[in-house]
């Protein structure tokens, strides 16, 4: 069967050693797994059996609607814009007070791009003279809990495990730039939180971020998409790529 493999041009070289373990993993199922690039023309390409979407690009899922997409464009659309994730999950779920830079008057906060990842274009701002006034960005609350939050890992619609990320100096903990990772298990409650979510918005694999109130429960923060891997692999004896790429197969079988 032959898949497409979508990564954002920009992102390719990062990730190279992922999509290598991707399209070998793949090939052990009978997979043809063949990599492209958000600047290819869709049109141009054959139709291929299925596609595993990392670009972060909704459309592209939608251009392929007849086939087996992973993950679906309403993961791809929603996870990948932190404005549209705070309105579909704020009235089921604890979430901060989150809304466009330029309707933001209370200060300090914190302000992201709307499609930002890995803690990039996230910035403290304490004054209104120093928003972005801008309709790409968002304003936060302050999370109660600075310089702490947890990634709960998904696979087929299922914790497979959850990482506490911390940093000692900075309110953003993200591994990528040089927060502290070590495993943290879930407990009841935190768990049927977690698979509350996954009812509304059902997840191939992927990440759900949260943050921490005083009391240390567990606050919605957001859903990552084309989430990384290097601390399940740092943390974890779980091989990812090959339960991932098995999902996969089993379900264009079951197709």
């Amino acid at each position: 069967m032959l898949g497409y493999l979508f990564y954002d041009i920009k992102d390719i070289s990062k990730n190279q050693k992922f999509i290598e373990w991707l399209i070998e993993e793949a090939s052990k199922h009978g997979l043809n797994l063949v990599l492209h690039h958000t600047e290819d023309k869709l049109e141009a390409l054959e139709i291929p059996d299925f596609i595993i979407n990392r670009s972060r690009i909704a459309s592209i899922s939608r251009y392929y609607k007849d086939i087996q997409v992973f993950n679906s464009a309403s993961v791809t659309e929603i996870a990948n814009d932190k404005y549209q994730t705070f309105h579909f999950f704020k009235e089921d779920f604890p979430m901060l007070d989150t809304c466009l830079t330029s309707e933001q008057t209370t200060f300090p906060c914190v302000v992201k791009s709307k499609s930002g990842h890995g803690g990039t274009e996230v910035y403290w701002i304490n004054t209104k003279e120093e928003l972005i006034i801008n309709d790409d960005y968002i304003a936060q609350a302050i999370a109660p809990q600075l310089g702490k939050d947890l990634r709960v890992y998904i696979l087929d619609n299922k914790i497979i495990q959850g990482i506490l990320r911390t940093h000692p100096t900075d309110f953003k903990s993200n591994y990528s730039l040089g927060g502290n990772a070590k495993l943290y298990n879930l407990n009841e409650q935190e768990e049927a939180l977690v698979y509350r979510i996954l009812e509304k918005l059902p997840i191939l694999y992927g990440g759900i971020d949260f943050l921490f109130d005083e009391d240390n429960q567990l606050i919605l923060n957001e859903i990552e998409d084309a989430v990384g891997a290097r601390m399940l692999y740092n943390l974890t004896n779980i091989k990812i790529v090959e339960d991932y790429i098995a999902c996969i197969a089993s379900k264009l079988k079951n197709y």
